[in-house]
């Protein structure tokens, strides 16, 4: 198996810890670039835009897992 096999394994079978990566990621780059708030407008809009792909990237973990344990719903 190699590396991308490895790697698209561990994204299927792990879906909250990618998103929570990528979130935290998100939220990184949102915080530590300031050309980005000045491109953005504000913190404020980096702020919830940061919120806005959070959530989106939780629910959509939270039904992945969902539909992984609970299969007849």
């Amino acid at each position: 198996m190699n590396f991308f096999q490895s790697l698209a394994a561990f994204v299927r079978d792990n879906p909250v810890r990618v998103r929570s990566a990528v979130a935290a990621l998100l939220v990184l780059v949102g915080q530590s670039i300031p050309a980005l708030s000045n491109w953005a407008g504000s913190d404020t809009v980096i702020d919830f835009i940061t919120f806005v792909v959070v959530v989106g990237l939780g629910e959509s973990a939270s039904r992945k897992v969902a539909a992984k344990y609970n299969p007849g719903d």
